[in-house]
């Protein structure tokens, strides 16, 4: 299978989980919440990806950036993934403040963060020249903002799925990723490969742990209110993207 059109059925497996996930979601007030946490690791030989080259702004980006789409430690912590629960119809508010992202050096920093539908996404350029933020849903473009020198630009986040972000202006390597779900329990694992998503309801739900070269896997889980869940789990590097198709 092509790569691209692998890419697109992630994409729209993505898509359905994050709005199929909790449709109607209902924002309540959680009482003996519990918690869970975790470290995502990659397992196998983690591969090292070659630098970027610049093609633009080099004095400021310098010649080369790195290729952030697999960032693993030694001992196969990973980061950027995504960390989500699916199945999760009731609880806590969605948060009010923005989901951030800045450009630096000619990078988007962050390169994965997790949203919520009705949360703003603000793009800031802390470069000293102009890029833009071009943001997909699949096929369909969302928004494509020009960012001069110092400017924050704001899109609220109207519909779940996987919005992919990149720059026109030159700087084609360029890549942010936002996942955008209907309820506010996700987390992106930071460069320790761990995650923490609190206030959880009592009950059972199936854990989803995805990342965008090695594809997803899931685990089931059991909250016990006031007490915090662990869940480690591990992405093969040879693991295949979802099957859209396949019972969930």
């Amino acid at each position: 299978m092509r790569t691209s059109l692998r890419v697109l059925l992630v994409i729209g497996w993505l898509a359905a989980s994050a709005g199929a996930a909790a449709a109607g979601y209902r924002q309540v007030a959680v009482e003996n919440g519990g918690a869970i946490e975790g470290r995502v690791r990659l397992a196998g030989t983690i591969p090292e990806l070659p630098e970027q080259p610049v093609y633009t702004h080099a004095e400021t980006c310098g010649k080369t950036v790195a290729d952030e789409r697999l960032v693993a430690a030694e001992d196969g912590a990973l980061a950027n993934a995504v960390v989500y629960l699916r199945g999760i119809e009731t609880g806590k508010a969605i948060p009010g403040e923005p989901v951030t992202i800045d450009n630096v050096r000619c990078r988007f920093v962050p390169h994965v963060s997790a949203a919520t539908v009705g949360q703003t996404l603000a793009i800031h350029n802390s470069d000293p020249f102009l890029h833009d933020a071009h943001a997909w849903l699949g096929a369909k473009s969302l928004f494509n903002r020009a960012l001069v020198k110092g400017a924050t630009v704001r899109e609220v986040l109207a519909e779940p799925g996987l919005v992919h972000i990149n720059c026109n202006v030159r700087h084609t390597w360029m890549q942010a990723y936002v996942f955008v779900a209907d309820d506010p329990y996700h987390a992106v694992t930071g460069a320790d490969g761990r995650f923490r998503i609190e206030d959880v309801p009592p009950g059972t739900y199936t854990v989803t742990m995805w990342h965008e070269l090695v594809g997803s896997k899931d685990y089931r889980v059991s909250v016990t209110g006031g007490e915090t869940t662990t869940v480690d789990g591990e992405l093969a590097i040879t693991a295949p993207p979802p099957d859209p198709g396949e019972s969930r």
